[in-house]
């Protein structure tokens, strides 16, 4: 690259932090909440090759997993617990390093030095002054470039003195003032928002549409939420065969709307998380009774209730290859038969969750034997643990066991709103299986209404900060929480640093839906990593301060929120 000449004039930023041309030898802080500095140096027109619409990349699902210890593969575990042997990764190492250490090569693609990944003339953002989030729950002080072009990490790393006399040429300059840069939060399992029902089948009025899904996608960001999956409920056969079209119909207009308007993008819609009907009738919570069924005849029953089949042409049905996740109870009969052939790469490829059940200690070990890999909201709609039956929850403190039986402890996800799960119990489920820890808000309609009485459905809620009643009563409607609110009180709760509570809801959902690794297949502009600061991951990021606020959220490297000062 040729050097920008000495004598370049500076232009500095707006209150907003608009219209700024600056060389990046010579930016400098600017004062101000949340980002600083954003500029633009010489940034050229997009090329008429370019076809006027970036290429977008989704979020993917790696085609790898397995619950033997020995495999190569670390999908069904968590990242950090398969490299223990590798030294903690410094900023400067990220850069081109994938998360189980190699440069995460993709197909199609040469990497230019350092490892970094090739980009495109005029379509750099750099975000300088930050302290990046690790694999190892560690804070530590660099800059990431995103081609905003190909909606891609490119870059993570110190500024040197070469980059910094270089990087004149086409890069928009991000200030980060010091404050926190991670992935973007992943929820991966959310009833509803905004008023939104995501198994509103139009019984009691007007039903789903794709446009309420994309209207909750684009609101998610404000919480620093970047990807999510819908969750229904346990419904009836119609409705499954109802909604999942409809979410299937969204997914689609938002990867086309994307293509013109990242910014009007909204959080990306995953795979499902199907939560029901195959559970333990004593333990179906909130789940309406008469849709609680056994998945008798194994994955033809699965199958059956949920109008699939993976190969169907000529119809409505979507196939698994739209689900993300399915929890059931284990114990049930056909559910270990249903449980091998949701999580084989052959067939579905889908991750297994055990909840609302019955399941012993030792049904629990079935279930991993078999596939599965999370347990569903911890605590909560599951057997106590009890010193001499310790059900699913002593799986997270028998690694030593599982380890010997070629199996891996399962990951577990928490609702950390401080009614469903007391802050003890959180603490303690962390410090027992750290690396396992997801958070999920497991919200309904009522998330982000504001306090008030609201009719939802058929039922009428009354919301007051963070806690939701059915009407006239004190009997919990279910979670109105959100994600940032999650990882908040989820710090406070386990004592453990930022960096380790941001993990929790990046990094582990990331690898419990195995769209944490760079899928070699799919080749590059397609199917990119989340979860993850690292070159060839989706530029899918937030800016927090050491409260954990969010500042701002980015979606493909372009802002989508920020809060106001």
């Amino acid at each position: 690259m040729a050097k920008r000449p000495a004598d370049v004039a500076l232009a500095w930023r707006d209150d907003e932090g608009e219209g700024v041309s600056l060389s990046c030898k010579h930016s400098r802080p600017s004062p101000g909440n949340g980002e600083g500095i954003v500029a633009n140096a010489g940034a050229p027109k997009p090329s008429p090759n370019d076809g006027g619409a970036p290429t977008r990349t989704l979020p993917h699902r790696v085609r790898s997993v397995s619950s033997s210890a020995s495999s190569s593969s670390e999908l069904s575990r968590p990242a950090t617990e398969t490299n223990k042997s590798m030294p903690p990764r410094t900023v400067s190492s990220l850069s081109g390093g994938s998360i189980d250490g190699d440069v995460p090569t993709v197909a199609g693609q040469k990497r230019g030095r350092d490892g970094q990944v090739p980009t495109s003339a005029g379509q750099l953002t750099r975000f300088v002054n930050a302290r990046l989030l690790q694999r190892d729950g560690t804070l530590v002080a660099g800059t990431l470039t995103v081609d905003v072009s190909a909606s891609l990490i490119v870059a993570v790393g110190l500024l040197d003195k070469e980059h910094d006399e270089n990087c004149g040429d086409a890069v928009h300059v991000v200030d980060c003032q010091g404050h926190i840069l991670s992935p973007g939060f992943v929820d991966i399992q959310l009833n509803g928002a905004y008023g939104v029902d995501f198994s509103n089948d139009g019984g009691s009025g007007t039903g789903l549409s794709a446009e309420d899904v994309l209207r909750v996608a684009r609101r998610l960001v404000e919480t620093g939420v970047t990807s999510f999956c819908p969750t229904m409920i346990s419904s009836t056969r119609q409705t499954y065969r109802r909604i999942l079209p409809i979410l299937r119909k969204a997914r689609e207009q938002q990867q086309q709307n994307g293509s013109n308007n990242d910014e009007e993008r909204g959080a990306n819609i995953l795979g499902m998380h199907l939560e029901g009907p195959f559970f333990a009738a004593s333990k179906r919570g909130a789940h309406d009774l008469q849709h609680i069924s056994n998945p008798d005849k194994g994955i033809s029953s699965v199958e059956d209730v949920y109008g699939l089949r993976k190969h169907s042409v000529g119809n409505e049905m979507q196939g698994m290859e739209d689900i993300d996740i399915v929890t059931l109870a284990p114990e049930l009969p056909g559910a270990l038969e249903a449980i091998q052939s949701l999580t084989s790469n052959n067939t579905h490829n889908v991750a297994v969750s055990c909840g609302h059940t019955e399941a012993s200690y030792e049904d629990g070990i079935q279930a991993l034997s078999n596939g599965a890999t999370l347990l569903t909201h911890l605590y909560n709609a599951m057997n106590p643990f009890h010193h001499r039956n310790p059900g699913l929850m002593g799986l997270l403190s028998s690694q030593a066991k599982l380890e010997g039986m070629g199996l891996n402890r399962p990951f577990f996800s928490i609702i950390c709103d401080g009614m469903h799960v007391h802050e003890s119990a959180v603490a303690m489920a962390y410090r027992s299986h750290p690396d396992g820890c997801v958070l999920v808000t497991d919200a309904m309609a009522g998330q982000g209404l504001g306090d008030g009485t609201h009719s939802l459905g058929n039922m009428s809620v009354s919301i007051k900060g963070d806690r939701a009643t059915i009407y006239g009563t004190d009997t919990l409607a279910g979670s109105v929480v959100s994600m940032d609110t999650c990882v908040k009180r989820f710090r406070a709760f386990a004592g453990c640093s930022i960096g380790e509570a941001l993990l929790c809801s990046t990094l582990h959902p990331a690898v419990v839906l195995k769209r944490h690794a760079q899928n070699e297949a799919s080749g590059i502009g397609r199917d990119a990593p989340i979860g993850i600061l690292e070159a060839g991951a989706r530029a899918d990021l937030v800016l927090v301060n050491d409260e954990l606020d969010v500042l701002s959220t980015w979606l493909g490297g372009h802002r989508v929120f920020r809060r106001k000062s």
